[in-house]
């Protein structure tokens, strides 16, 4: 009786030996499963990051417009041409290791777990290739550019066609008719007498060349911040209206109480959150400083009184700040007020001349595009050069999507 305790003691032993050494092998197992799985997750990760940094170089090279170096540019985009390559050799191998891994499974637990990391993984590899499959429509993308850096785009083209012309002209003509209907208001008494001009309004093609040339001359001058606009005689307030297509914040003022609650009502119908129009003295103002476009088309008619504004608005101006002044007198005074002329009706505050030529060649090196901000836009590899784009002048949004 004793001997038959004494063998089924020594049994029991011995399944406990067993069972401990099937743990002692299966947590192994899991331990090597484990930092396999770690080391294709670093992997993972390792080439996220070092398509970011090559992306972030190559924004770099464009940002530098004229010094670019086409050579380099080349250079990076066959690094990730390679990049997208290697990815794709990277992701078979991938789901090869995941099939013989769980083909391979001892336990349940251990198939559970192995499905577990591989359901997070496969995630992460999926949003990788979704990301890296735009790459040739970013590559488009970048190739614009280059090519166009290669080339001068003026800020005001020499010719037009007539039959672009003959549109304008009638396009224009209906945009007066327009004004005229928004704001019927007559010029006031005291207007009259302060020496102001009525609200005439600059023709509306007119207009938009100034506002385009300013855009791309901020962009050549790698602004950052919000670009402000100031429109120096409001009237109506429809010319703040349209330079809030081109600027972040705008801002108008009249004279004429009456002008500046049409301005009001047009603003509050609009349902305008980035636009302020306002009553003020264009001799008395002290704001002229805080922004970075300041437009005035001859708001006064008294010609000492205009010069007299000219130089308050050019003296209280920052360095750098892009004025647009449509008419010939300013255009004959601009150098004995230290500006520089950069093109056309612009241009710029407290500047050489020397300094505005040169803005003027990096301005033509710009895209063309009056770009919409994308706060929506959710953070992914290719960020970096889409906001370069963006920042050059180019519409991004036709190249994020296959035609």
């Amino acid at each position: 009786m004793i001997g038959r305790e004494a063998d089924v003691a020594n049994d029991e032993s011995i399944s406990r030996n067993i069972l401990i050494l099937l743990f002692e092998i299966l947590e192994r197992r899991m331990l090597e499963t484990s930092e396999d799985l770690s080391e294709i997750s670093t992997e993972l990760r390792d080439i996220r990051a070092s398509v970011r940094d090559t992306v972030q170089v190559l924004a770099d090279e464009l940002l530098k417009r004229e010094g670019m170096n086409d050579l380099k540019a080349h250079s990076i985009c066959a690094q990730l041409d390679l990049a997208v390559r290697n990815f794709e050799a990277f992701a078979h191998r991938a789901n090869k290791i995941r099939m013989e891994q769980e083909a391979e499974a001892k336990s349940r637990d251990e198939l559970l777990y192995l499905r577990r990391f591989w359901g997070s993984f496969s995630a992460q590899l999926s949003l990788t290739r979704v990301e890296l499959n735009r790459w040739t429509l970013i590559r488009n993308l970048v190739q614009l550019q280059v090519r166009e850096r290669n080339k001068r785009i003026p800020l005001y083209p020499a010719t037009i066609p007539e039959t672009h012309r003959s549109q304008v002209a009638a396009s224009d003509e209906v945009f007066d008719w327009l004004h005229g209907i928004l704001n019927p208001e007559r010029q006031s008494e005291s207007a009259q007498s302060a020496g102001c001009f009525a609200d005439i309004a600059l023709p509306n093609s007119e207009f938009h060349q100034h506002l385009h040339a300013a855009y791309r001359v901020l962009i050549a001058m790698d602004h950052s911040g919000p670009k402000r606009f100031l429109d120096v005689g409001c009237g109506g307030g429809l010319k703040v209206l349209t330079a809030l297509r081109y600027f972040d914040e705008v801002s108008g003022f009249d004279f004429q109480a009456s002008y500046v609650s049409v301005a009001e009502d047009l603003m509050r119908r609009g349902d305008v959150e980035r636009a302020n129009v306002f009553e003020a003295d264009a001799l008395l103002f002290e704001g002229y400083g805080d922004f970075e476009v300041v437009y005035f088309y001859r708001p006064i008619r008294d010609e000492e009184k205009l010069i007299e504004m000219e130089k308050r608005i050019v003296d209280m101006a920052k360095p750098g700040a892009i004025l647009i002044a449509p008419y010939l007198g300013f255009a004959h005074r601009y150098k004995g007020l230290e500006c520089g002329h950069v093109d056309g009706h612009v241009y710029v505050a407290k500047t050489s001349q020397t300094a505005a030529d040169r803005l003027r060649r990096r301005a033509a090196k710009t895209g063309v595009a009056v770009v919409r901000d994308a706060p929506g836009d959710i953070e992914n590899l290719w960020s970096p050069l889409l906001s370069a784009a963006r920042n050059s002048g180019y519409e991004v949004e036709r190249f994020l999507q296959p035609v």
